[in-house]
């Protein structure tokens, strides 16, 4: 997979600091979908956490409220600061999955972001 290099224009904070996770296979509840940045759906896991996650890491079951995980998830994000260099491996529904100079990844929406030549 090609490594992208990108520059924050905006300074992002974190806004859930206790991201939803979950593995293929888990259960999850289902809730409402995302009017701003469609293709996200509101989960709740067996843990109680709660957060934004990808429908097309999802499949929907029967009864309209749960839904099985097909891959692997993190919702964490990454705060970043005006200024600062990222790379980046994947895009999903407007946001990318970063990894800053010191190492930390996380997920931060792509509008903030200026790609590198």
């Amino acid at each position: 997979m090609e490594v992208r290099r990108y520059r924050a224009t905006a300074d992002f904070e974190v806004s859930y600091p206790h991201p939803v996770t979950f593995a293929p296979g888990d259960i999850l509840n289902v809730g409402r979908t995302d009017t701003t940045w469609p293709g996200w759906v509101w989960v709740r896991t067996g843990d109680g956490r709660e957060g934004w996650a990808p429908e097309a890491a999802l499949e929907r079951q029967p009864d309209g409220i749960h839904a099985l995980a097909k891959e692997a998830y993190t919702a964490r994000e990454l705060s970043m600061k005006k200024g600062d260099e990222l790379e980046s491996q994947r895009e999903l529904n407007g946001w990318l999955w970063v990894r800053n100079q010191r190492g930390e990844e996380g997920w931060v929406p792509a509008f903030n972001l200026k790609p590198l030549c």
